[in-house]
């Protein structure tokens, strides 16, 4: 008997743990959480399309639509790190859009909208070609070189070489852009053209700049 009323005693736990959420203030259940539909419908798009935000956000599913809608593009952008392409961010993108033109409330509008441009942003920056200029690009060893770099992963770190010599790291901005002050290495021979490169540790992109060193 005792071990009988242990076992309704579990099951009663257990089915009480697997019931749907009480959601109140407009929302409804979804995966054991309440969200807003606009949340909803959002989710089901970007996981129809093949990138689950159920899964991928995990513990930051519940919440507004806005948190939700910020930590969906830190999801695909790790994604696209991973995976060295822009499809989840697209992904991501697309749905946000539909989300804005459905939302109820001006403020999911306005929580949909920023994100859809920082993912967009984002997949530009990933997808699209690096580049990197250099002043003055003839220099003796020694003297000082302005590089900057646009258009690599936001927040990654980029080496900076000198023709063959590693001359420091930096980190490029939340638009994947960075101004570093360099020093001509005495490795450089003089007279021979070579190049300045931006190499990105995350994203594998480079840039080169043609650079002479002078005698």
């Amino acid at each position: 008997m005792g071990a009988a009323m242990l076992c309704l005693s579990i099951l009663s736990t257990f089915l009480v743990a697997c019931q749907s959420p009480t959601c109140g203030g407009g929302q409804q259940p979804y995966n054991n959480v309440c969200l807003d539909s606009v949340a909803v419908t959002y989710i089901e798009c970007t996981k129809g399309r093949g990138f689950d935000l159920s899964t991928e956000l995990g513990g930051k599913l519940g919440g507004t639509f806005k948190v939700i809608a910020d930590a969906s593009v830190e999801a695909a952008y790790k994604s696209s790190q991973e995976e060295n392409t822009a499809v989840s961010l697209q992904v991501v993108s697309d749905c946000l859009k539909i989300a804005e033109s459905t939302a109820a409330t001006a403020q999911d509008k306005s929580a949909a909208g920023e994100s859809r441009a920082r993912a967009d942003s984002i997949r530009q920056q990933v997808a699209g070609t690096a580049h990197v200029t250099v002043s003055p690009s003839r220099a003796q060893a020694g003297s000082s070189l302005v590089v900057s770099g646009t258009n690599f992963y936001p927040d990654e770190t980029v080496a900076i070489y000198v023709h063959a010599a590693l001359v420091t790291q930096v980190t490029a901005d939340g638009a994947g852009a960075f101004t570093a002050t360099v020093t001509v290495p005495p490795s450089v021979f003089p007279g021979l053209p070579t190049a300045v490169t931006a190499a990105g540790e995350t994203s594998a992109k480079t840039a080169q700049a043609p650079f002479e060193a002078l005698p």
